[in-house]
């Protein structure tokens, strides 16, 4: 083991937002400052410096800190003897976060905590209580000012105030007022001709296509293009490649902003420490009409919502879920294959096929566009299911259960084994102390004596934790097993395809293309 003349110290600052509004009449709290600070803290005690890790606009409950994430990974690696703050609070304001480090993976980890402003130092006695109260405080704090923060942006909400980061396609923020919308004349062109071609009879492919044969560029990718800093989470998407999808175009046409109605709170997080989106019901969405101008009038508007609402109600006879609906997919592009259903007379489903999303969409950028009869690979999956449960059926009569039992019996008595042991060593220690008590031993003999029963039950207890999980494992293999018998009797005379038997069997299916031969490579991956 590597033996320091001098402790290595990661020093760590933080600034959120909130303290940089404060910074206008307090400059204590800069990451600059900060850092000054702490440099001469160290050199004042003769520590060295191994690195200095800054997050700038960072909360204090957000665990996804990237420097504060590095700085925890070279601890793990042992290249830091000390954490070095301003306070507790540029570490974390989240208690959970402070448990789970400072009083648990840094005393395993052998590192010391400082904070010098509000002299929290885990070597101290004292800090443990110190810590409970400061970690309230500091989760008071933030939820306190996350309630500020809601309340703000309610209120400018309900005054017709824009609060987005960007703005809707068709529209740009007014450089003169970052809370109003003004018209993006090139965009609000491509909004208008959406509009006009579907309140003229025109699907969703159809404008895809003319979108895409004319070189105009998807929302996001026209957002990137003007300057915007604008991300496309899903980088794989064909609109982030620049292309235009069905889901685009429809996203498009529900939008009321085009209006003139500002229409905002569809979604809010969890709460102040989970940053998770849960979607609010449209009836409880903020509406303020006549906040900027219109690009699309009342009339056109109302066309298309009346023809969105026929469509759905038009298409009420492809509502019926595919048993392999979600579980089909391109594998050349890795895109969904979405179904085209063909209907008879009476209007029920006469036949079926699946094809390639990246082409039904009006993207194709996919070369694997022929579409597959989806009867045809219903037929392959029934054979191959028949096929693979009459080979299940056939391995030792299913005797792999009492096996596993077997073992989760050995493992049982180990462990009753291993809980006795424990008993004995502590009752072992408090005859000890018994007899420290009455003078048999000395309290220098007891205290040795103490510490070889610590590293035995140590030792007992993991080695307990080992056979619980050993345990845990064969009951789970019995129950899988049992699992497997249960769903091989009851689809032991397997004829049909079901949603329920396509949800318990298969796990997904890969769709190839089309060999010269005329063969489709078809991989089904399945549950058992």
């Amino acid at each position: 083991m590597e033996v320091r003349s001098m402790p290595q110290v990661g020093i760590y600052c933080r600034l959120s937002i909130e303290d940089r509004d404060k910074m206008k009449c307090d400059d204590s709290q800069s990451i600059h400052n900060q850092k000054a600070m702490l440099r001469d803290y160290c050199r004042e005690r003769g520590w060295d410096i191994y690195d200095i890790y800054c997050d700038d606009g960072y909360s204090g409950v957000d665990r996804n800190r990237p420097e504060f994430i590095r700085m925890l990974g070279d601890c793990q690696k042992g290249k830091i003897d000390i954490v070095l703050c301003k306070d507790q609070s540029r570490f974390s304001r989240d208690i959970i976060v402070i448990e789970e480090y400072i009083n648990d993976k840094f005393l395993e980890w052998g590192i010391r905590f400082v904070g010098v402003a509000d002299n929290s130092d885990s070597d101290s006695e004292s800090y443990s209580t110190m810590r409970l109260f400061t970690s309230a405080y500091n989760e008071m704090y933030v939820k306190d000012i996350s309630s500020k923060i809601r309340k703000t942006l309610s209120y400018k909400r309900e005054q017709g105030q824009f609060i987005g980061s960007f703005a809707p396609y068709g529209y740009k923020i007014n450089p003169n007022d970052k809370h109003h919308l003004v018209i993006d004349e090139d965009a609000a062109d491509v909004v208008k001709m959406i509009f006009d071609m579907f309140v003229s009879g025109n699907g969703y492919r159809k404008i895809v296509q003319k979108l895409n044969e004319e070189g105009i560029l998807s929302p996001s990718a026209y957002k990137q293009k003007t300057g915007s800093n604008y991300v496309n989470c899903n980088a794989n998407s064909s609109s982030s490649k620049g292309l235009w999808t069905q889901s685009t175009v429809g996203s498009i046409l529900r939008n009321e902003m085009y209006t003139g109605t500002l229409v905002q709170g569809k979604s809010h997080n969890v709460s102040y420490k989970n940053k998770k989106k849960i979607n609010v019901t449209s009836d409880k969405w903020i509406r303020i009409p006549d906040t900027h101008r219109a690009i699309i009038d009342s009339q056109t508007w109302e066309s298309a919502q009346q023809r969105i609402k026929s469509r759905v109600r038009s298409s009420g006879t492809d509502m019926t879920l595919s048993p392999l609906s979600g579980k089909v997919k391109c594998a050349v592009c890795g895109k969904p294959m979405k179904r085209n259903v063909y209907y008879n007379k009476s209007k029920t489903i006469k036949y079926y096929s699946l094809q390639c999303a990246s082409y039904k969409t009006g993207a194709m950028n996919c070369p694997n566009t022929k579409s597959i009869s989806g009867k045809v690979l219903e037929k392959k999956i029934i054979d191959e299911l028949n096929i693979l449960i009459e080979e299940y059926c056939q391995k030792d009569k299913l005797h792999i259960t009492d096996v596993y039992t077997d073992q989760a019996k050995k493992t049982e008595k180990q462990l009753a084994s291993l809980t006795a042991q424990k008993e004995i060593v502590k009752n072992r220690l408090t005859q000890m102390y018994k007899d420290k008590l009455d003078g048999i031993i000395s309290a220098d003999d007891f205290k040795i004596f103490r510490e070889h029963i610590a590293l035995e039950e140590t030792d007992i207890d993991n080695r307990i934790a080992e056979i619980r999980q050993k345990l845990e494992e064969s009951r789970l293999r019995i129950q899988t097993s049992e699992n497997q018998h249960q769903l091989i009797e009851k689809y032991i005379h397997f004829h049909e395809l079901t949603r329920t038997v396509a949800d318990e069997f298969i796990e997904f299916i890969e769709i190839g293309q089309t060999s010269e031969n005329g063969d489709r490579e078809i991989h089904i991956y399945w549950k058992i």
